[in-house]
């Protein structure tokens, strides 16, 4: 079964302890994770000629490094706090090296967690989900990564506020 067949089963009959398990489909992502080993789990899942390429510097900066990530068309500097590395810019920083050929999504089950879930499919097959199960249910479970998302930073007022918001949605899904 493709990891786009997964997502639709599980848009089909939303069992969550079924997809929790496709450990082949949902990048695991804790919050003290480094960077660098992210980018490397997102590259797991990609052809070898669409990985992206990761170097860590060290610099004289308070954060200690610069990662910065390549492919054939461009390289880009993740954009970190003078002070700190981030996971939520690490993931932006990748979705914005994979786009527009591939999107990177939270899986929306695991907000709240210190664990987060995301999958990663060509935008073309994003499309085909959407087109099968609607854009409002899709974006529900599988939100899209971009350029404001914040993930692991979020504050607990910002969780419970958006868990009591996708709560009040979920009938209208």
């Amino acid at each position: 079964m493709t990891n786009q067949e997964k997502i639709a089963d599980f848009l089909n009959n939303l069992t969550l302890e079924e997809i929790a398990n496709q450990s082949d489909l949902l990048i695991w992502i804790d919050w003290r994770e480094a960077e660098e080993d992210l980018i490397g789990y997102f590259n797991d899942q990609l052809p070898v000629s669409n990985r992206i390429a990761c170097e860590v510097i060290e610099i004289d900066k308070p954060r200690g490094v610069d990662i910065i990530l390549s492919s054939q068309e461009k390289t880009i500097t993740i954009p970190f706090a003078d002070d700190v590395t981030d996971r939520d810019s690490a993931i932006r920083a990748m979705q914005g090296m994979l786009s527009p050929q591939y999107q990177i999504r939270w899986f929306m089950e695991t907000l709240g967690d210190d664990t987060l879930a995301f999958a990663l499919l060509p935008t073309i097959q994003w499309e085909e989900l959407e087109l099968q199960f609607g854009k409002r249910k899709v974006d529900y479970y599988f939100q899209p990564i971009t350029n404001t998302s914040t993930m692991f930073e979020m504050g607990m007022d910002a969780v419970v506020t958006l868990l009591k918001s996708r709560e009040e949605e979920l009938p209208n899904i």
